[in-house]
């Protein structure tokens, strides 16, 4: 299982937050510098692993990026299946990549959803949803760590 930190023992100067909504065709990024707020950046599309990885090293070290929430697709009863799975094998993947990283989970679900009513009528790529689904999640961590709830895995419950 890939480590995972108390972020509220970072602080800005600690560098950024990146958050992934990670698909099986591509990758959804955002990134907050300030830890207030989250930007959306491209999504990468995953050719490989490593390709995968070398694209997203290269995002880390662009946005000095200390900490890294993944979405993690819980099913609607709030359980893992496979697609979770997935993301903490591509998270144990990272760790072992970038050491040095925090990483940390959030669930994901209705995030895409959420990311299309957002972007209205605006032209919904694939990897803009995927953007605006990452922002979303890093959103609703950075709101829950400032108001004092802490960090870590939140899980279907609404508990870390």
């Amino acid at each position: 299982m890939a480590k995972q930190k108390d972020s509220s023992t970072l602080t800005v100067e600690d560098g950024s937050i990146l958050a992934l909504d990670v698909g099986d065709v591509r990758i959804g990024l955002a990134v907050s510098e300030s830890r207030t707020i989250a930007a959306t950046l491209p999504s990468i599309e995953r050719n490989g692993r490593r390709a995968t990885l070398d694209a997203l090293e290269r995002v880390i070290g662009q946005h000095e990026v200390r900490a890294v929430i993944l979405g993690l697709p819980l099913l609607e009863n709030g359980n893992e299946g496979d697609q979770a799975e997935k993301t903490r094998a591509f998270a144990r993947s990272l760790q072992r990549r970038l050491p040095q990283l925090n990483i940390d989970f959030w669930d994901e679900r209705y995030t895409s959803a959420e990311a299309k009513e957002i972007l209205g009528g605006e032209s919904e790529t694939a990897g803009r949803v995927d953007s605006v689904a990452a922002a979303v999640i890093l959103q609703e961590f950075l709101d829950h760590d400032r108001n004092g709830n802490g960090s870590g895995e939140k899980n279907g419950n609404g508990e870390h």
